[in-house]
């Protein structure tokens, strides 16, 4: 059996030689592209000790990957954000083209279950509240349940409530066979409360208590200003 060879093959040499000579003939090559040159492994020889030269630049390519990640990270953001705003424009263009209630109603559901990919939207409104038809029956909270005072302080204070709700109150604003991890709760109001938009999902970590809510409270704003020509606060 031949023994494996550890010496370099004449070929290999051949392309080191080739790569060598063009560096030597075009030394600015690097300089043209510095994502190549701050990612090579110079070593710097102090008699079998690692240089403080060679410790320097392994820290900064460390921290030059490490603020790439994070610019990487930004540019998402700011993409999904425009993308969202791209949505919410959408959604007011369509609202001030659409009269009827029930309409109304049924694309708020349908797109706010696109744009925050959330599993469960839907509406829940106090038992004071009117419209033209019966449209509203079967969304208003129950009052007899206790629900309606747990949730009216969230909506007198105009601010979406993010996070994870007992069984209770998950139960009856989403329904009693529907199994919650966590939600945003938006208040619905104009010149008196009208209620809540929920958004509910089977992921415990989907509506944290530390997420951003402007996208949340924007929203809430947006459909109670349509929906304010259609419905009576009693």
């Amino acid at each position: 059996m031949s023994e494996l060879s550890a010496e370099p093959r004449q070929s290999d040499l051949t392309d080191e030689s080739k790569v060598i000579q063009y560096l030597r003939d075009n030394p600015e090559v690097l300089m043209a592209y510095p994502e190549v040159f701050s990612s090579l492994a110079i070593p710097h020889k102090t008699g079998g000790a690692t240089s403080l030269v060679e410790r320097q630049l392994k820290l900064l390519r460390e921290e030059n990957q490490s603020l790439k990640s994070k610019i990487d990270e930004l540019v998402g953001i700011a993409r999904e954000n425009e993308e969202l705003n791209q949505r919410f424009h959408r959604l007011a263009l369509e609202l001030m083209n659409t009269d009827q209630l029930h309409d109304i109603l049924a694309m708020v559901q349908d797109q706010v279950q696109t744009f925050f990919y959330t599993d469960f939207v839907c509406f829940r409104f106090l038992p004071g509240i009117s419209e033209a038809g019966n449209i509203l029956d079967g969304l208003y909270l129950d009052v007899d349940s206790g629900i309606v005072d747990s949730v009216k302080p969230w909506i007198e204070a105009r601010k979406p409530v993010c996070g994870q709700q007992d069984d209770k109150i998950n139960q009856q604003l989403f329904g009693a066979d529907i199994r919650i991890g966590s939600s945003a709760l938006i208040p619905l109001y104009h010149t008196g409360n009208l209620g809540l938009l929920c958004l509910g999902s089977v992921n415990a970590d989907r509506f944290g208590l530390s997420m951003g809510t402007i996208f949340l409270q924007q929203l809430g704003e947006l459909v109670s200003n349509r929906l304010k020509s259609l419905l009576q606060a009693g």
